[in-house]
């Protein structure tokens, strides 16, 4: 039986004070200036006597505001008023020079008993200003925290508000995946829209902070020739790159709009498949081939402090092509796929938890297709109830089967098969870890330096900088120009080694002294948002492993070359 949980109303009202916060800045600091600012633009001019011009200073602990202050007098139509209204915004700040010179401007009219010319409002000549001009920077200050603290308490009120249900703990045990809304039924959208929202939060964010703070640093930065502070150009491009992205996925949600995944079975499982149809706004082209991945993420907290951040390793994955069923105005694009079920299963939000993601890519004209899912992966060993195929094994008529021979870089002969992995056979990978490992060995050496003058704790730091940095070069160093031979006649397997032109490993391995093939995880990473992973495919003999094959990048990839190896290996023997 299901409840409804009680709001948070602690949360809602700290969520509604950010959100006032917001509203406050926006209505009694931006709005006034624009306002005045456009309704001074109709005042007429006149001159006037300053009685008084100042640079007024306050100090605190953390900075020093300024405010340029005057008294003047002037006439209009015979009466005398006298104002010390300055500019469109009252009080003291730091944000550029404008006080500074405003006041250094007044300055000199004053000790020059030169006139100045004021403002004044036809409508009422008592209301006049010296400066009418729009201090864009200052409102783009302002607009900072109009946008960081309305938009943080909107998200704080929106999570207040949505409600969350509860299962009976007779229905969570067995069926935890029914406390998540977003699974209900086994229809789940994508996470395209909330992306897209996210990311123009995101977009807003940064340009928010990284635009206004360029236009007030660069001034000063050109005036005192130092030019090093252009860096900070650097956050206003980044913030043009993260508007770009944006972009791109709005016209892709425009595009392709809401897409709604089916699972069959309900809830993907361990020990059986995970399959289901995705439904997509689009019409049926032949030509297009799409791409669908299976992943199994590990999300996790990493640094502390300030520095905390998520991040994702990904433990498993496959990855093959939807098979499609077109409809009147849509496609329906089926997938199938077979899952281990010594795999985590799908957990709660936390900050170190295992979550399964589909992925779907196709290359289009104009915007290409991509769209991920969160689905739940459990352990209920369920079979799909109506899908008979197998996503790794299905191949469209545009795409070439994948073979284990055409994984590998295989040479036959007669009767040798040969296999050579050459030296800078990853070129960038070893280019970034000895890039990576070249800036941890420079921190270590500087903060060396700085130990003999800062005492036992830097000494301690570099300790575990230099040595890390170190291995991670060499590491780099190795990966770049190892290479590897593999001869294979039937009966014995050639084994060679080599860094550079030495010889690292030469062994003559005969078959029968090969008791197991399997593979491993070797790498995984994620470029772009995408996750990829690597297997290594090798033999053990004697209890030490040869490796056979590298790189190869998905599940389904990986048991085909060990059956294939198998074959070769042990098609004598009685163990397979």
């Amino acid at each position: 039986m299901k409840d409804k949980t009680k709001r948070n109303w602690v949360v809602l009202f700290f969520g509604l004070i950010f959100f006032v916060a917001g509203l406050s800045f926006l209505f009694f600091m931006v709005s006034p200036s624009l306002y005045d600012g456009w309704r001074m633009q109709s005042w007429k001019s006149t001159s006037a006597v300053l009685i008084s011009a100042e640079l007024k200073r306050s100090q605190s602990k953390d900075s020093t505001t300024y405010q340029a202050f005057a008294r003047y007098e002037y006439t209009i139509n015979g009466q005398r008023y006298v104002n010390d209204r300055v500019s469109i915004t009252s009080g003291a700040d730091n944000i550029g020079n404008f006080q500074k010179e405003l006041a250094k401007k007044l300055q000199f009219y004053f000790q020059s008993h030169r006139p100045v010319t004021v403002w004044y409002n036809p409508d009422n000549p008592a209301e006049s200003i010296i400066d009418r001009s729009i201090r864009w920077g200052l409102i783009a200050f302002y607009m900072i925290f109009v946008i960081v603290f309305t938009g943080f308490g909107l998200i704080i009120l929106y999570f207040s508000f949505k409600r969350k249900t509860h299962v009976s703990p007779m229905v969570l045990e067995k069926s935890p995946w029914l406390t998540r809304a977003e699974w209900k039924n086994g229809a789940i959208k994508s996470n395209a829209k909330s992306g897209m929202v996210a990311l123009w939060g995101m977009t807003i964010f940064w340009n928010a902070i990284s635009f206004p703070a360029a236009i007030l640093a660069i001034p000063d930065v050109l005036a005192k020739g130092d030019y090093i502070g252009l860096v900070v150009l650097l956050f206003p491009i980044i913030g043009l790159g993260l508007l770009y992205w944006a972009i791109k996925a709005t016209l892709q949600w425009k595009r392709f709009g809401a897409t709604l995944l089916t699972m069959d079975p309900y809830p993907g499982s361990l020990g059986g498949q995970v399959g289901g149809v995705i439904k997509i706004n689009m019409q049926y082209d032949t030509s297009l081939a799409y791409k669908v991945t299976l992943s199994s993420i590990n999300s996790y907290i990493s640094g502390s402090g300030k520095n905390r951040s998520r991040k994702e390793k990904v433990n498993w994955q496959d990855e093959g092509y939807a098979r499609v069923k077109p409809m009147m105005n849509y496609l329906n694009l089926e997938f199938c796929f077979d899952v281990p079920a010594d795999l985590p299963a799908s957990e709660e939000p936390d900050n170190n938890y295992n979550l399964w993601r589909l992925t779907i890519e196709a290359e289009l004209e104009g915007v290409d297709l991509s769209r991920s899912f969160e689905i739940p992966v459990y352990n209920t060993q369920q079979q799909s109830s109506r899908l008979n195929f197998k996503s790794p094994e299905f191949f469209p008529a545009n795409v070439k089967k994948v073979t284990a021979e055409g994984l590998l870089p295989l040479t036959k002969n007669t009767n040798t098969k040969e296999l050579y992995y050459p030296m800078l056979r990853r070129t960038m990978r070893s280019f970034s870890g000895l890039l990576f490992g070249s800036i941890f060995t420079g921190i270590g050496i500087f903060l060396w330096q700085q130990a003999k003058t800062d005492g036992f704790m830097l000494y301690v730091m570099a300790s575990v900088f230099s040595p890390i940095g170190i291995i991670i070069v060499l590491a780099s160093i190795y990966a770049a120009f190892n290479s590897l031979y593999l001869k294979f006649d039937g009966q014995r397997l050639l084994y060679r080694r080599k860094f550079l032109w030495f010889t690292l490993s030469d062994k003559l391995i005969p078959y029968s002294e090969i008791t197991t093939i399997d593979a491993t995880k070797a790498a995984s990473g994620s470029t772009g948002g995408k996750h990829k992973i690597e297997y290594k495919i090798y033999a053990i003999v004697n209890g030490k492993k040869f490796t056979l094959a590298e790189s190869i990048d998905s599940a389904s990839k990986k048991e085909q070359v060990i059956e294939y190896f198998k074959k070769e290996i042990f098609r004598q023997n009685t163990r397979y």
